[in-house]
């Protein structure tokens, strides 16, 4: 967990107002928002404002993240949010089962490892042996996040072995669940629209555009509450390409598209730039 009390005391030790800390990085608000209200920014955003301060993101950890294990992970999941899967496997070959502490921490592990195997490796029974890694575990919660993240890995598996039914199958279970989830914590929200987008991506594919678009609406009015723009793009990506899929309004499907291709720019996403582009000049 980040301690942003910390935070504040490094600036204002080193005389730093938010407006210079910030000037060229982000807007003043954001800053604000992130030292008063606990909302984080994107990490490249907070990466630069502690590179600017001289220090590193791992010095705002707690004490049992003092050998930066948690920033080796949060830095892993924006890796896999932007489909940069060989980046997701560098950093993975980086972290040491060994220093982890925390169940949440193991199973934080386990489920990135999984997506390493799958996208990376291409070894989806290597990647189902870690997601239900998570679901035998004695000390997984029922109303753990990482339980509905393990259900989602297992439906990502068997989609990319094309077994649809066995894919929504897990789809199925999870659905209606992660949209009751209660979000506690920016770390959390991440977690909960990584499976939103996930979910919402494969009812597209599958034609259920009923349940695509309220995953996906949940996932944008998610990021809009929280102000977290990593998912940005990919929602509306898939939006626009369901509202093309129906012959619905043209002008939205292109309104969704731009917004894809505006966030996948703030978020240096290239594949998801390309796939909307593509689509609008396939309109």
């Amino acid at each position: 967990m980040l301690n942003i009390d910390k935070f504040v005391q490094i600036r204002k030790s080193l005389k730093l107002s938010q407006t210079a800390l910030c000037s060229g990085i982000c807007t003043q608000s954001t800053l604000s928002k992130f030292e008063n209200n606990g909302l984080v920014p994107s990490f490249k955003i907070l990466n630069q404002l502690c590179e600017r301060m001289n220090i590193s993101l791992s010095d705002l950890m707690g004490p049992s993240d003092e050998s930066g294990v948690t920033e080796q992970l949060i830095e892993a999941d924006f890796s896999l949010i932007s489909y940069d899967y060989e980046k997701l496997a560098k950093l993975m070959a980086k972290v040491k089962q060994s220093s982890l502490k925390k169940s949440d921490d193991k199973f934080h592990y386990q489920y990135l490892k999984g997506q390493v195997a799958l996208y990376d490796k291409n070894e989806p029974m290597s990647a189902l042996y870690y997601f239900n890694g998570i679901l035998t575990a004695a000390d997984l919660k029922a109303d753990s996040i990482y339980r509905l993240l393990a259900l989602n890995g297992c439906s990502e598996v068997y989609f990319s072995q094309k077994e649809f039914d066995k894919a929504k199958h897990y789809y199925d279970q999870i659905k209606n669940e992660i949209l009751k989830f209660k979000v506690n914590s920016n770390e959390e929200a991440i977690q909960v629209l990584s499976i939103l987008c996930t979910a919402g991506e494969f009812y597209g594919e599958q034609g259920d555009y009923k349940h695509s678009d309220k995953l996906l609406n949940a996932a944008y009015n998610l990021c809009a509450t929280r102000h977290l723009v990593f998912f940005l793009a990919r929602t509306c990506l898939r939006l626009g390409e369901n509202i093309v899929a129906q012959n619905g309004d043209i002008q939205k499907a292109k309104d969704n598209f731009y917004d894809a291709i505006a966030f996948g720019r703030l978020n240096d996403n290239q594949q998801v730039i390309e796939r909307a582009q593509s689509a609008i000049e396939n309109l």
